[in-house]
């Protein structure tokens, strides 16, 4: 198994290399409990895995039995990637995971990564907005929290909204430090998301920037947010939402609804 002590140190050896602090290399040395997860995923035949590494949850996904296509930033892991794990239903990109266009995958496809923790949040944004089926992630604990934030919550904001307006979402397992190598100082969960069946027909883009310029100016009334849009003292009224209202004390809901209507 790739997600083993024994053979990510086998492998950097072997490639004369380190992990990359710089491209947040930290690999899964756990397999048993990525394998676990894997079990967990409800697949689409298409899958679009993000900083594969070394493979050790590439080689998991390839057993069962998906075609996939492995972005990877990283062209010294990529080769090897291509030269130890060759497999007809596997693909490897040598680039970065944030210009990927998403966009442009078929539907319906699957989205899965253990993503590099200074970057999660664009990234995640990038790919729900291409509203893939399903999307798995290994993320940081704290960068998971603003997965399922409520209102008023500190971490709460556009991608809260979209996570849980579009996708049905929970936590698969927690993964400690020594879960890695080498160890970060931070926490990790694997969050798991499916499509729901009612997500709404709102463009992802549009609503994702409607929220960001509501909530640019956390202490501002929602009033003051939406005063670009000459029906909003309507809007709100139809609503029942007080013009005084903070934006990041509303619900996804109206948030979404407030987008309808304006």
């Amino acid at each position: 198994m790739r997600a083993s002590i024994a053979f990510v140190k086998t492998a950097l050896e072997e490639l004369h290399a380190s992990p990359n602090r710089a491209l947040g290399q930290n690999f899964c040395i756990d397999g048993a409990r990525l394998l676990s997860c894997v079990k967990q995923m409800t697949l689409e035949q298409t899958v679009i895995e993000i900083g594969p590494g070394l493979g050790g949850l590439t080689e998991l996904l390839l057993q069962r039995g998906v075609s996939v296509t492995a972005v990877e930033k990283d062209a010294a892991m990529a080769d090897y990637l291509a030269k130890t794990l060759p497999h007809p239903k596997l693909s490897i990109v040598t680039g970065d995971a944030q210009k990927y266009r998403y966009r442009d995958v078929p539907a319906p496809f699957s989205a899965v990564g253990n993503l590099p923790y200074y970057i999660t949040t664009p990234l995640c944004t990038a790919i729900l907005k291409a509203l893939p089926a399903s999307f798995y992630c290994m993320v940081q604990k704290e960068a998971a929290d603003r997965f399922f934030a409520a209102p008023k919550d500190a971490n709460y904001g556009p991608l809260s909204i979209l996570v849980q307006l579009y996708y049905d979402a929970k936590t698969l397992d927690a993964f400690p430090p020594d879960c890695f190598w080498p160890s970060p100082e931070v926490q990790s969960v694997f969050v798991g998301m499916t499509k729901k069946a009612d997500a709404p027909n709102a463009d992802p883009n549009a609503f994702f920037a409607f929220c960001t310029q509501l909530l640019s100016m956390r202490r501002k009334t929602i009033k003051n947010n939406l005063k670009v849009y000459q029906n909003a003292a309507q809007a709100l009224s139809s609503l029942g939402v007080a013009p005084e209202t903070r934006a990041e004390t509303l619900s996804p809901e109206t948030f979404l609804s407030l987008y309808s209507l304006l």
